[in-house]
C-alpha cells in the first residue's frame, strides 16, 4: 500500500519499527539511508505518500541544491535500490519475527507497511482418554470497562476448578488469555489449542446485581452443549462458579467414562476480600514490578477484609515471590514475606494447591532445601494436576538445577501442554536444550517464541545467552541490543552484555558496563551474579569467585545455576567453585 493502512496500523509502532530496522548493523553505519526511511515514512503517515519524489528525496535526504535534476544524477535511485536490498536482508534475518514489515515496491519511493503473519508453535494433541477444554476470558459487559478484572479473575478461578476434573485437561489461562478477540472462531481455536470443547461467557456487573451468561460449545461442530444465564447478587459469584463447573462435568460425563467430579470449589471468603483478591490476580498476571507491587496493596486489603482468605495469602505469596525473583527487592525483604504468606495460605487451606507451588520456590531457590521443595511440587501437583506453573517451576527451578534433566524435559512438556501459548514455559524449554548444551536446538527454540511474540525480550536476551557459549559474539551481542531496547537497561542484560565484551576481548567495554552496574547498585537491587559473570568474560576467576561467595551470603537465586550453567564452566576446576557447589546443596 503506497499510502500506509494507518487505521489498522498504530503509527507508534510504525515508528518503533523503523527504528528498530536503523538500530540494525545492516543500516548503523548509513545515516543517509536511515533518513531516507523516515522520511518516507512520516510523509505517509502524515497522508503525503504522493509526494515522495525522486527530486524532493534528492534535496531532503541526499542534500542536493534547489537545481538538482533527477534525470542528471541518479543518487536517489541507487539508493532506493540499496534500501530495498538491506530492508529484503534484515527481514529475511534478524527480522523475520518482527510485527510489522516496511518495504519499497520498485518504481516508486512510497513505503508498504503490512503487518506479518504470525505462526503459532505447534501444540501436542493429549493423550487418549483425555478430554481437553479451553475457558476462553469472558467477557466484561458492564458499563464500567474497569470490572474487566472480575471478568478475567472469574474466568481464571473457572480454569483451576476445572483443572480437578479427573481426565480433563484445561488449557492454562496464559494460553487462553491470547485468545480474548478470537472467540468468533471458535472452530479454529479448536484446531490451534487441540481442544474439543471450549466455554465462552460473559459478565454484567449493575450495583450488586451479577449476572453471568456462560455457553460450552463443541469445537469440531461449533453445536452448543450446554448453555446458562445467572442472574443473581454479588455474593453468590462462588455458587455461580460450582454450579458452571459441575454442569461441565455432567456434560462432559459420558466422555469422562462416567466418573464423578473431584470436589470443585476454592474456598469460600467474603465478597469484598474475593474482589480486592481478583484485583490482585488482574494485576499480578501483567508481570511488570510497578502492578506487582499493586498486586500487593490488593492482596493485602483482601486479606484486611478477610483474614481467613487462603486465595488472599497465596496470591500474596506469588507477589512477593516474583518481586524477589526480578529483583526488585532483596531476598533478605521480600523472602520471609513470601514464606510467611504462603505458610498462612496452607494453614487455611491445606487443599489448596497454589501457595504449596509458591513455598517450593523459596525452599529450592532461597533456602537450597532440596528435598523439602520437590516434595511441596509434588503435592501441589497432585492437589491439582492442571496446574501448570507447578509442573512449569519443578522442571527449571528444581530438577534442572540439580541436573537431573530427564525429569526435568518431561515436567517442562506437561507445562507446555496445559499451557501451550506461554512465552516463559517456552522460553524455559529451550534454556533446558541450552543447559544440555544442545545450543542449535535453544536456538530454534528461541527463534520459534519469536514467531508469535516478538516483543518477549527474554527470547532475544537467552538467544544471545546461547551466542555467547557458542563464541558467536556479535550475534550474541546483537540479541542483548535487541532484548535492551525492549526491556531497558536491566542488570541482566548489562551483564550479559559485559561478559560477551569481555570474551570478545574488548576490556574497555566491559569495564564499562561493570562501572554501569556499580552505579545502577545505588539505586536498584543487582544480583551478585550479575558482577561475576562480567568477570568470568574477563578472564578474572578470583573477582568471579568472590562475588559468587557474596551472592552465596545473600541466598541469591542465581546462585542455584551454578551446576548446571555453562557460563561457569571456567571456574568448575577451582576449589573455592566446589566448596560453593556444596555449600548448595549439589555436592
Amino acid at each position: 500500500m503506497s499510502q500506509v493502512r494507518q487505521a489498522d496500523i498504530q503509527q507508534a509502532a510504525v515508528r518503533q519499527q523503523v527504528e528498530k530496522i536503523l538500530a540494525h548493523d545492516l543500516f548503523t553505519r548509513s545515516e543517509r539511508m536511515g533518513r531516507f526511511l523516515r522520511l518516507a515514512v512520516e510523509r505517509s503517515l502524515d497522508g503525503k505518500a504522493d509526494e515522495l519524489k525522486e527530486y524532493l528525496i534528492g534535496v531532503e535526504v541526499f542534500d542536493r541544491k534547489a537545481s538538482y535534476d533527477p534525470r542528471v544524477d541518479p543518487i536517489v535511485r541507487v539508493e532506493a535500490r540499496r534500501l530495498r536490498s538491506k530492508l529484503k536482508a534484515y527481514y529475511a534475518g534478524d527480522g523475520r519475527g518482527d510485527p510489522l514489515v516496511i518495504e519499497f515496491v520498485p518504481g516508486g519511493y512510497a513505503p508498504r507497511i503490512r503487518e506479518c503473519e504470525i505462526t503459532p508453535p505447534e501444540i501436542p494433541a493429549a493423550p487418549p482418554g483425555i478430554i481437553t477444554t479451553a475457558v476462553l476470558p469472558f467477557a466484561n459487559l458492564s458499563p464500567d470497562p474497569e470490572n474487566e478484572y472480575f471478568s478475567d479473575g472469574l474466568t481464571e478461578e473457572l480454569i483451576h476448578a476445572l483443572t480437578k476434573l479427573p481426565g480433563m485437561r484445561v488449557v492454562a489461562w496464559t494460553t487462553a488469555a491470547r485468545m480474548r478477540d478470537r472467540q468468533q472462531d471458535i472452530i479454529a481455536i479448536g484446531r490451534q489449542l487441540k481442544v474439543g470443547a471450549v466455554l465462552t461467557g460473559s459478565v454484567r456487573i449493575a450495583g450488586s446485581s451479577l449476572r453471568v451468561r456462560a455457553q460450552l460449545i463443541d469445537t469440531a461442530s461449533g453445536v452448543y452443549m450446554w448453555s446458562e444465564t445467572f442472574d443473581r447478587q454479588m455474593q453468590d459469584v462462588f455458587a455461580i462458579q460450582e454450579e458452571i463447573a459441575g454442569a461441565i462435568a455432567r456434560t462432559l460425563r459420558v466422555q469422562l467414562g462416567g466418573r464423578d467430579a473431584a470436589p470443585i470449589s476454592r474456598g469460600r471468603t467474603t465478597v469484598g476480600a474475593y474482589n480486592w483478591y481478583l484485583k490482585g490476580r488482574y494485576l499480578w498476571n501483567h508481570r511488570t514490578p510497578e502492578d506487582i507491587e499493586r498486586s500487593v496493596e490488593c492482596f493485602q486489603r483482601a486479606i484486611d477484609a478477610d483474614a481467613g482468605s487462603a486465595l488472599a495469602w497465596a496470591g500474596l505469596a506469588d507477589a512477593h515471590s516474583l518481586l524477589v525473583d526480578y529483583g526488585h527487592v532483596t531476598p533478605a525483604e521480600g523472602v520471609p514475606l513470601a514464606k510467611a504468606a504462603a505458610e498462612r495460605a496452607i494453614a487455611l487451606d491445606p487443599e489448596l494447591a497454589e501457595p504449596y507451588t509458591s513455598l517450593a520456590f523459596i525452599r529450592g531457590l532461597y533456602e537450597w532445601n532440596w528435598v523439602e521443595a520437590e516434595r511441596l511440587y509434588l503435592r501441589s501437583i497432585a492437589l491439582n494436576p492442571g496446574y501448570a506453573t507447578a509442573h512449569h517451576w519443578l522442571a527449571t527451578d528444581h530438577y534442572a538445577m540439580l541436573g537431573q534433566f530427564d525429569r526435568a524435559f518431561a515436567e517442562i512438556a506437561i507445562a507446555a501442554q496445559l499451557d501451550p501459548l506461554s512465552s516463559i514455559i517456552l522460553e524455559n524449554r529451550a534454556y533446558l536444550l541450552m543447559l544440555t548444551r544442545q545450543y542449535e536446538a535453544a536456538i530454534e527454540g528461541y527463534r520459534e517464541i519469536l514467531t508469535f511474540d516478538p516483543t518477549f525480550h527474554k527470547a532475544y536476551t537467552s538467544m544471545g545467552r546461547t551466542y555467547a557459549q557458542m563464541d558467536r559474539h556479535a550475534e550474541a551481542l546483537a540479541m542483548f541490543e535487541k532484548g535492551r531496547s525492549l526491556a531497558g537497561d536491566l542488570p541482566s542484560i548489562l551483564a550479559a552484555i559485559g561478559q560477551v565484551h569481555g570474551l570478545a576481548g574488548d576490556e574497555p567495554r566491559a569495564r564499562e558496563m561493570l562501572a554501569r552496574l556499580e552505579r545502577l547498585s545505588g539505586t536498584r537491587y543487582v544480583t551478585s551474579a550479575c558482577f561475576a559473570i562480567v568477570h568470568i568474560g574477563l578472564r578474572e576467576t578470583g573477582r568471579a569467585l568472590d562475588w559468587l561467595e557474596k551472592g552465596c551470603e545473600r541466598k541469591e537465586s542465581p546462585m542455584v545455576g551454578l551446576k548446571v550453567h555453562p557460563v561457569y564452566d571456567p571456574l568448575r576446576a577451582e576449589p573455592r567453585f566446589q566448596a560453593l557447589l556444596k555449600r548448595l546443596g549439589f555436592a
